[in-house]
């Protein structure tokens, strides 16, 4: 007959019958023993500093292609599992609690801080993908090998430092590493996540740790309770169990507390007993005779399990913190501190100009550039700065630093890094690390040889496809009323007009919705818009009614309080309304009501920079149009604009000098103005966001160069427009037709890149009335 071999639940269960199946679970010694807490000597700044060293000189890693990485799966598993073993922790504290037991204070942590916990698990995934995981280098050596290396350096940050989260301590211990060995972008951005990681490893196993104990103590209790039923030998084969899970230690102490408890209340009861109906008295002698020997040092037991639950306590209080510390933290800027490669770049004074997002576009081209030549990425930013400098020395005369940014040149374009990396200059750079040029030249210009045809071809399909599909199911409805062949004809051509339009809808939808849009590089321009970029803010509008006057000047206030910048104008750009003369009897009212707005706005808000006026009123005089036949501000806005930008070129002709009326200081324009930005008067300016379209155009990369005849901008921006936004329906008026119609919605169109067919497509755009001008180019 075959042996029963006894399961574990069995074994505890025929012990204690009452044992519960979660405290047979939890003890359940084909778990193996209870992992150590990640928990080490706490370093101070300069004992950090010197593991980073050591530790850097040991760590050997390797980056492995995928296939071969594939065979490493001890990451994403043990990170289920102890989601998993935490779940599990959770419910039995949980039910324990419930019931009415005292539980530990890192019990209490982990049942009111577990959402927290179980958001990790979205969090980890987010952050660190596994084609993401694949591209760190592994260690080579145990007791880690296989593991990405950024996993030992969160891991010892953590042991060293119990779980608290220190962004000081992190940066000297990164730093130092760093001494000895070199960690890639990839490996420093992952670090957050791999904190994560390695604090969730530590919550599992406190956690499992404070389970089990519990488990153990509560398994003691049943034994105790029952104590009559049983010898103490009968025991050993239950402690050789727990001893297994290592937690056969707290389970005898519990038991010797039990014991003392139950000799100290039959010593009351007998000293209280008077006659001769007293309980009998229980023999514990073996009892205690067994704990001496299965517990030698009881006194040294007892003492040791606070010291372990206060150590408990902190980690778990520690770790739980560590994981909203790590959350709120500004990673970029640590990153950027701790990254070698970024210290080496800053020595660009165009980079170190660069706002955060630019810096990083600069950083990831040459993390890439690194992983496809095999060389470190110390090295591909060596080189670049080499061809930076070489190739700018003849332009040294033009550059000049300033505060809070750099003024350029056009010709500093060679001493952009994105010059070289995404470029004309592309194409050198690769050269010059060994990879082959050819196809880098042919990536740059395959767009534009190809996107035309293309289009073309994607729009002739769609519209004969659709066409015919259309005229099969009318010809199946109209069998039997055959028409003439030339009204067939007539008919087919008609209907080729919507459909075509229907198609290229549909197309320019599609390309929108998944051509990746291009981020402009753009300046940090930290202390603000400075007097070398200084712009002047314009609505273009006509003067039609007192109320309408006090709404342009109060659109007009918020764009200034919105972007409150020291070198920046706000003007109102206005015409009197057609008229069939001249001059309207209302004109000179209008006017003064103007300047009234406009006088009371410098008087709340004067400008700093001393010279012109902040707020300003350019109006103009109505011309006979021919044309129209009446009397009309010349060519209306785009006149307007054309006028506005001549004046601040200092061009004499189309009347520039004359076009605005003279009001004195209130229509005395700063000179030097660069940027012009004009706003309809319902478009919203949000706040900051007049310094990031100054950023954008700012940026040497951007700047506009003009074609030989100076008459076309071949390279460069001239023009900057956010995209035309429909504002968020107000309760009530959201219908179909809105959804339909108004693609996404929102507050705020100049914080987010969107794709725009023809500009990404053909590198041409449709200029819409609203953005940021460059004075010069749309002078030339």
């Amino acid at each position: 007959m075959p042996v029963h071999i006894k399961t574990n639940r069995e074994q505890i269960s025929s012990w204690v019958p009452n044992a519960s199946a979660a405290i047979c679970n939890l003890l359940n010694r084909g778990r193996g023993a209870l992992e150590p807490p990640i928990r080490s000597q706490v370093f101070g700044a300069e004992r950090f500093a010197q593991h980073g060293r050591s530790l850097g000189k040991t760590h050997q890693a390797k980056t492995y292609t995928r296939n071969i990485f594939r065979s490493s799966t001890a990451f994403f598993p043990r990170l289920r599992e102890n989601i998993r073993v935490l779940r599990e922790a959770h419910d039995y504290i949980a039910t324990q609690a419930n019931t009415g037991y005292d539980v530990s204070p890192a019990a209490v942590w982990l049942l009111d801080n577990f959402h927290l916990v179980e958001a990790q698990l979205e969090e980890i995934h987010d952050g660190l993908p596994r084609r993401y995981f694949r591209n760190l280098p592994v260690l080579l050596d145990e007791p880690l090998a296989g593991l990405p290396r950024v996993y030992s350096i969160a891991w010892a940050f953590v042991a060293h430092t119990d779980g608290a989260f220190d962004e000081r301590l992190l940066g000297h211990f990164l730093s130092a590493y760093q001494e000895t060995r070199e960690l890639t972008l990839g490996e420093l951005w992952a670090l957050p996540t791999t904190l994560r990681v390695v604090l969730v490893e530590n919550l599992r196993r406190l956690a499992e740790r404070i389970a089990t104990k519990k488990a153990a103590r509560e398994l003691a209790n049943l034994c105790c309770d029952d104590i009559q039923t049983h010898l103490p030998e009968q025991l050993d084969e239950l402690l050789a169990l727990l001893n297994q899970r290592a937690v056969g230690q707290v389970f005898l102490v519990q038991v010797a507390q039990r014991l003392q408890e139950t000799g100290s209340s039959q010593t009351s009861a007998l000293s209280g007993t008077l006659d001769d109906t007293a309980p009998s008295i229980f023999d514990l002698t073996p009892w205690l005779k067994w704990l001496e020997r299965v517990l030698p040092d009881r006194a040294a037991a007892q003492a040791q399990q606070p010291a372990d639950q206060a150590a408990d306590n902190l980690s778990v209080g520690n770790a739980i913190t560590s994981l909203r510390l790590i959350g709120d933290a500004d990673w970029s800027d640590i990153v950027a501190h701790a990254s070698a490669l970024t210290r080496v770049m800053r020595a660009s004074p165009i980079f170190a100009a660069d706002r955060e997002d630019t810096r990083d576009q600069t950083l990831h081209a040459i993390e890439r550039l690194a992983q496809r030549s095999g060389h470190s990425e110390l090295t591909v930013a060596q080189t670049l700065l080499q061809l930076m400098q070489v190739s700018g020395e003849g332009d040294k005369e033009v550059a000049r630093a300033v505060e809070g940014g750099v003024a350029v040149d056009s010709n500093q374009m060679h001493e952009v890094a994105g010059y070289w990396l995404h470029g004309a200059g592309r194409p050198t750079l690769l050269e010059a690390l060994g990879l082959p040029s050819g196809t880098a030249l042919f990536g740059l210009h395959w767009r534009h040889r190809l996107a035309f045809p293309a289009y073309l071809l994607a729009l002739a399909i769609g519209t004969v496809g659709l066409t015919a599909w259309l005229w099969s199911r009318y010809s199946q409805v109209m069998t039997t009323v055959p028409l003439p062949v030339t009204l067939q004809v007539l008919t087919l051509l008609l209907l080729l007009f919507p459909v075509s339009e229907a198609v290229v809808a549909v197309i320019n939808r599609l390309i929108s919705e998944s051509v990746r849009p291009k981020r402009l590089p753009r300046l940090a321009l930290a202390n603000g818009i400075e007097a070398q970029h200084r712009v002047l803010v314009v609505i273009p509008a006509l003067l039609n009614s007192p109320a309408g006057v006090q709404a342009l000047a109060h659109r007009l206030h918020l764009h200034y309080l919105a972007n409150p910048q020291a070198h920046t104008q706000f003007a109102l750009l206005t015409d009197p309304v057609d008229a069939d003369t001249e001059h309207a009897e209302e004109d000179a009212a209008l006017v003064a009501c103007a300047l009234r707005s406009i006088e009371a706005l410098n008087a709340e808000h004067p400008c700093e920079t001393g010279g012109s006026a902040r707020f300003l009123l350019l109006h103009r005089q109505r011309r006979y149009c021919e044309t129209e036949q009446r009397w009309i501000g010349w060519e209306r806005k785009r006149g307007k604009l054309e006028q506005l930008i001549a004046a601040l070129a200092g061009e004499s002709g189309l009347d520039a000098a004359s076009a605005f009326i003279d009001l004195g200081s209130l229509s005395s324009l700063q000179k030097d103005v660069k940027y012009l930005v004009t706003l309809d008067s319902d478009t919203e300016l949000p706040p900051g966001r007049l310094k990031d379209l100054v950023g954008v155009a700012a940026h040497p990369y951007n700047q506009p160069q003009l074609s030989a005849d100076g008459r076309r901008v071949v390279a460069g921006y001239g023009i900057l427009q956010p995209r035309v936004l429909t504002p968020l329906p107000l309760p009530g008026a959201a219908t179909p037709y809105h959804w339909l119609f108004a693609g996404q919605c929102g507050i705020d169109p100049y914080s987010a890149a969107t794709s725009e067919v023809y500009q990404d497509l053909f590198g041409v755009g449709t200029f819409t009335g609203k953005g940021l001008l460059n004075v010069k180019a749309m002078h030339s």
